[in-house]
């Protein structure tokens, strides 16, 4: 039998990741069910060899450019723990973008908030948003069945089924009058997609094509929020590089646009829409 340590050099050898050892600790920790901090101090540990075999198969997937988040089925975002399979895309810190705007644009965290998320994949941002904010309730739409059922499944896994309802809709079903819409809708330009990442190949089309000119989603979200986001409500979605002059076509759909907001690298990340440009606010 080998050790955990030399199980881990050697699976990184066959990966070319970027953070090739890294993969193969994550694939460890899965493999034998520990934290990241028992790898570490027990590194000299033998692994029985059912484990071994597992490690490896796992590896070998990795090395076929599948995600991580997929091998092993969870990945972390805001700070927690959801379930992840090949029917919905990666959570990406990227988002995150969204969670900290809404905290910006809702301080009172006592607020009773109204909340409906298009597209919600895992599930993970509505869920998120929903930690921060105790009496806020909200709807998720998820017109994937397969990515409905996971949305459904970290729900419960974050005791959230009193607060959150997920439907197997389309966002287009959408009803009644809400204090904030999110989504991360796909934005990637279908002629883009050959050029993607494998591994972001590797995840659902529907949940990353943004149609000829990444646009599509938007257009079919904008009539919505002029219908369902309420008077004083704000929109905040996420956006791509394709996306940076979409608040020119904003004031066409007689909704308001807030501002853009930037990642970590400088780039715009989300776009903060509401129902009239009256309710403009300044937030520091």
């Amino acid at each position: 039998m080998k050790t955990i340590s030399t199980l881990i050099q050697e699976g990184s050898k066959l990966l070319s990741s970027q953070q090739p050892c890294l993969d193969c600790e994550i694939i460890m920790q899965h493999v034998l069910g520990v934290e990241r901090s028992f790898i570490i101090m027990n590194h000299a540990d033998q692994v029985p060899a059912e484990k071994e075999l597992l490690f490896w198969k796992l590896t070998k997937k990795r090395a076929e450019r599948y995600p991580i988040s997929q091998i092993v089925g969870n990945r972390e975002f805001w700070s927690k723990d959801f379930i992840v399979n090949q029917h919905v895309l990666d959570p990406r810190p990227d988002s995150e973008a969204i969670i900290s705007t809404v905290l910006k644009y809702y301080p009172n965290k006592k607020q009773k908030l109204k909340i409906a998320d298009f597209g919600t994949g895992t599930g993970c941002l509505l869920i998120s948003v929903l930690s921060e904010y105790e009496h806020a309730v909200g709807i998720g739409f998820e017109k994937s069945l397969e990515a409905y059922k996971v949305a459904c499944k970290n729900v419960e896994k974050h005791n959230l089924p009193s607060r959150a309802q997920i439907f197997p809709k389309s966002w287009a079903e959408c009803r009644g009058l809400f204090d904030l819409i999110i989504s991360n809708p796909p934005y990637i330009k279908n002629g883009k997609l050959k050029d993607l990442q494998a591994e972001v190949q590797k995840e659902p089309r529907m949940a990353l094509d943004g149609g000829v000119d990444g646009l599509r989603c938007y257009l079919s979200i904008f009539p919505i929020l002029k219908k369902c986001l309420k008077e004083d409500g704000f929109a905040i979605l996420e956006i791509g590089e394709d996306q940076s002059d979409i608040d020119k076509i904003i004031p066409s759909y007689e909704l308001a646009f807030q501002e853009y907001v930037h990642d970590l690298a400088g780039m715009k990340r989300c776009i903060v829409v509401s129902q009239s440009v009256s309710q403009h606010v300044i937030l520091e």
